[in-house]
């Protein structure tokens, strides 16, 4: 048997999930779809869930299509999800927050294609550096669209999913395509996505023109924030975060895959106080920023003295950049601590 494989994406990760597929015959999948006719684009859609890290947001919907999906239910987190609007006559709303370190696209089909659209490659067993019998699909050779950033050729691998339909999670039959560099590509990039001839259906079929380059296949990356401070800023009420006055440090996350340098240690201000209730009193304290080396974070620390509370914000000119040139101009912090 080989097993195709299905990825599901959470912020940052990539988990695979495997499937069997007798070996014998092609893939079959009961799409409930349209066989007939050449292979139509139902929707586009692109991961932006950073909450539960499985759903994709449709882009792009074919517009007066009843086989487009509407209500999907996701039984994985037993919920439901709105692909496209009931209204058949209603275009999607462009996705414009891909997540910067994970998104992936996905173009479903009204039918199935043709397999050759991806290259089936037996997996090596490590220990004996032989055939293990398991296959997974690959489409970066066969390259059944294009994807540019900012008019930036992204470069892709990914898969081709036969099974599904317009009421299954995921939606399918469906290509499914990860860029393969998503630091090469910066925050807040407008990218766009065309199909190429490679794409057929059974009976040899292409994309309409049409729809092979429609101009609505289009999304946005989220633009670069500050997303989490560890510790964080504590609830109204709750007694401000302690750290060790030894060693402790303050990591700042952003969404995104950040050149940490770009901060510089004179944008960081931390005063000290007596407590955090008041503002603080005393001078000023030295910054020091380094990579916090997971790629998205800097972590901040000074010389702590215990029992004093410091208050931790930025300069109004600091900014931070990510590796692929998207930048950020940093609002202040709302954040005390207490050294103990």
């Amino acid at each position: 048997m080989f097993v195709h494989p299905s990825r599901l994406l959470a912020q940052g990760t990539i988990t695979l999930l495997g499937f069997a597929i007798g070996a014998c015959d092609a893939p079959v999948a009961n799409t409930d779809l349209r066989p007939d006719g050449d292979p139509e684009v139902l929707t586009v859609m692109i991961f932006n869930d950073v909450e539960n890290g499985v759903l994709e947001g449709a882009t792009f919907c074919k517009a007066n299509d009843n086989k487009r999906p509407g209500l999907v239910n996701v039984t994985s987190l037993g919920l439901s999800e709105q692909v496209c609007d009931e209204d058949t006559a209603k275009p999607a709303t462009e996705v414009t927050d891909a997540i910067p370190t994970a998104w992936h696209a996905r173009v479903m089909f009204d039918e199935l294609l043709n397999p050759d659209v991806e290259e089936l490659v037996e997996i090596i067993d490590p220990d004996t550096n032989m055939g293990s019998g398991i296959f997974e699909g690959h489409i970066k050779n066969t390259k059944p669209v294009s994807i540019k950033c900012n008019n930036v050729d992204v470069p892709y691998d990914g898969y081709y999913d036969p099974s599904g339909n317009n009421v299954t999670w995921p939606v399918g039959p469906s290509l499914f395509i990860q860029p393969t560099a998503l630091q090469d590509i910066p925050t807040g990039a407008e990218c766009t996505l065309s199909i190429n001839d490679v794409v057929v259906d059974k009976d040899g079929n292409k994309v309409p023109t049409g729809q092979a380059a429609d101009p609505n296949y289009k999304w946005g990356v989220a633009a670069l924030e500050l997303v989490a401070t560890d510790p964080a800023a504590p609830a109204p009420g709750d007694p401000p975060p302690a750290i060790a006055a030894a060693d402790g440090v303050i990591a700042i996350t952003f969404n995104g895959f950040i050149k940490a340098d770009t901060l510089a240690a004179a944008e960081v201000v931390i005063k000290e106080g007596a407590d955090c209730t008041a503002a603080p009193t005393g001078t000023a304290k030295a910054a020091t920023v380094a990579d916090a080396g997971d790629g998205q974070s800097v972590v901040i620390s000074t010389t702590w003295t215990a029992g004093k509370a410091y208050f931790i914000t930025f300069t109004a000119d600091a900014a931070v950049t990510d590796l692929a040139g998207g930048g950020l101009t940093l609002t202040p912090l709302d954040l005390c601590v207490t050294a103990e």
